[in-house]
């Protein structure tokens, strides 16, 4: 038998060790090439969004790639190593057993990178058509991937060769008795350091209350005197999560089953000692992979819940930041307002569009529209909006947004308003800073005064929802035709193509999201399917002196299924509360509503059914491999 020859063979008669490893490869490479694909297809690349989007996402890939297979490698590694250990022992020399690794591990990934190219070729002009509608190209021609399987092959070949040869020379840098003594045990010198668990479990709870700062006033007052700390506040809350997650699974859990065996009646009852004390034991060893598998999860929830919320959420968003369909402002020294708005009703009517217009005037004090004082007469205010709002003279009612900030404003450089209360906004989003409405006789003194500029709003209000087309069609036509913005004295907007631009933006980048969503969740399946595998192999020779002492072939199985139920579903629980906090903190930065709960609980539903599924495959499994262990039909 030839050296390439031993090399397939070690590999293939281990094909359930390595299945999880394989099939995840192969699910990174489908990820990546697709990615390739979009980014180098001819007419998609003419767009600069696609293609800068697409290749820092191959970049991202290929960086978790090679972590990834770091951790996988070192894992069978650690698993395999009285083997390594035994080959050296023969006389097998440290080069060749650094070989052996390399080639092994070349010869998976030689096979996941030609499988996982070939699932590529299958979808990945389907995501070029994807890509395809969210430019709103009509038809979009096929082009086989030639420089994404270049980049693919390439790419991941790479991955696999550098990991491979650093894994393997690590390898040989172990003494032969060590390797050949035991299987590396990593929670053998592990014990219980209170203050490790006291700094665990603050860490934790302080992080998930900094995702409520907004709503808890001793957090609010204390990051308020520290503007520093306000500035990192999301690094703050990912620092004391992970730390508290780390050290919780390290040391409560530890703490709890010590807890169980020693306080608990039912400790001697039902075979419950032999669970609980095996499961100790694999807890110490599994804490970095249940960790690494909890933020896996949670980076993967929270990304989904976040995009598919966000692209939900855009017409409702952007209705809120400009109230009318069509808006055009005429500033000072616009000639061209009334041709404007001639056009603006001809065009929309050409297109079959019904509509509303009304024109009122802005009154403004200050050079920058950010900042500048905002007045609005309450008679427009109450038409446009449907309230009923009545201001006394000399006081002012807030619109800008939330609280009003002060009790009085100076609205130019002598005369003083008392801002009485507030309201809903109305004015554009970027105009709504300082805006205030009056009475109509304290707005006629400050016209009158002639301290103000006056800006002339044309607001045309009409149903871009269930006439989307037409509206659509109106506005680009005059987006062409009208100059406006920068430079110009006048400013036109149409609701729906910020409709369509951000909706384009959020597409994209949740598509990304999605995909790489994915990744981590396969990811952390394959990292828990790669322990359980493990544990399940420890536990067969425990498993058959256990049936040699007479406990039954189910009683066995019933220890099994708990101490798997509790490695594979801990990391689940945590991810699950991690993220509901991450959704918290969304809302308290207000980029997202209280809605965001109800369809993080509809999107976290089949994503949970589906890991459990997972769960159910592979306790099936493991019983099938144990009652054959046993011999028992």
């Amino acid at each position: 038998m030839t050296f390439g020859q031993f090399v397939r063979n070690n590999v293939l008669r281990d094909k359930e060790n390595y299945a999880a490893y394989w099939l995840s490869s192969i699910f990174t490479v489908v990820v990546f090439f697709v990615f390739s694909a979009d980014r180098h297809h001819p007419e998609l690349s003419t767009d600069p969004s696609i293609k800068d989007m697409m290749s820092y996402a191959q970049v991202a890939i290929l960086i978790f790639s090679i972590g990834f297979l770091a951790l996988s490698i070192l894992a069978f590694i650690k698993e395999k190593r009285q083997t390594y250990g035994t080959l050296l022992m023969m006389g097998m020399s440290k080069r060749q057993v650094r070989r052996m690794v390399f080639l092994e591990n070349l010869l998976i990934g030689a096979s996941a990178v030609a499988t996982g190219v070939l699932i590529g070729l299958v979808f990945a002009h389907l995501t070029v058509m994807m890509m395809a509608r969210f430019l709103h190209l009509s038809e979009i021609r096929y082009v086989f991937p030639c420089q994404a399987i270049r980049d693919t092959v390439i790419g991941f070949l790479a991955a696999f060769a550098v990991v491979s040869l650093f894994q393997g020379r690590k390898l040989t840098k172990i003494p032969v008795r060590e390797l050949i003594s035991s299987r590396e045990n990593e929670g053998r010198d592990m014990k219980f350091h209170p203050s490790l668990a006291i700094l665990g479990i603050a860490s934790l709870i302080f992080g998930y209350l900094l995702t409520s700062f907004h709503e808890i006033p001793w957090i609010r007052i204390f990051l308020e005197q520290n503007e520093i700390l306000v500035k990192n506040i999301v690094p703050m809350i990912i620092g004391l999560v992970c730390v508290g997650l780390f050290l919780v699974f390290r040391e409560f859990v530890f703490l709890f089953l010590d807890g169980i065996r020693h306080r608990s009646n039912r400790y001697l009852q039902e075979g419950n000692a032999i669970w609980v004390s095996g499961l100790r034991d694999k807890l110490k060893s599994s804490v970095t992979t249940m960790f690494i598998s909890t933020v896996m999860l949670t980076m993967a929830f929270s990304s989904i819940i976040t995009c598919i919320s966000i692209i939900a959420s855009v017409r409702k968003d952007i209705t809120a930041m400009n109230p009318a369909a069509i808006l055009y402002m005429s500033f000072e020294g616009d000639h061209e307002a009334e041709e404007s708005t001639e056009l603006i009703g001809q065009v929309l009517r050409e297109n079959g569009v019904d509509y509303q217009s009304y024109r009122y005037d802005i009154l403004e004090y200050g050079d920058d529209e950010m900042y500048a004082n905002k007045l609005l007469r309450a008679t427009d205010y109450n038409h446009q909006t449907g309230s009923n709002l009545a201001p006394a003279d000399g006081q002012a009612i807030d619109i800008s947004g939330g609280k009003p900030k002060t009790a009085r404003i100076t609205a130019t450089d002598s005369d003083v308003l008392d801002v009485t209360g507030s309201a809903a906004p109305w004015l554009e989003f970027h105009r709504r800073n300082h805006s205030y409405v009056v009475s109509d006789h304290t707005y006629d003194s400050f016209l009158s005064s002639g301290k103000m500029n006056i800006v002339t709003v044309y607001e045309y209000q009409a149903d871009d929802e269930a006439y989307a087309e037409e509206v659509r069609s109106a506005s680009r036509i005059l987006t062409e035709r009208i100059a406006s913005g920068y430079g110009t004295p006048r400013m036109f907007l149409a609701r729906i193509i910020d409709m369509d631009l951000q909706e384009y933006e959020y597409r994209l980048l949740g598509y990304v999201a999605f995909l790489f969503s994915l990744i981590f969740i396969v990811a952390s399946a394959s990292l828990l399917y790669f322990r359980l595998v493990n544990d399940a192999r420890e536990n067969l020779p425990q498993s058959k002196n256990l049936f040699r002492f007479g406990l039954s072939v189910p009683q066995i199985l019933k220890v099994q299924k708990r101490q798997m139920r509790i490695l594979f579903l801990l990391p689940l629980a945590f991810a699950v509360l991690s993220t509901f906090f991450a959704m918290n903190f969304m809302i308290n930065i207000e980029a997202a509503s209280t809605h965001i709960f109800v369809r993080a609980a509809v999107i976290l539903v089949p994503l949970i059914l589906l890991e459990l599924g997972y769960f159910t495959l592979l306790n099936r499994r493991f019983e099938w491999n144990l009652r054959r262990y046993l011999a028992v039909e």
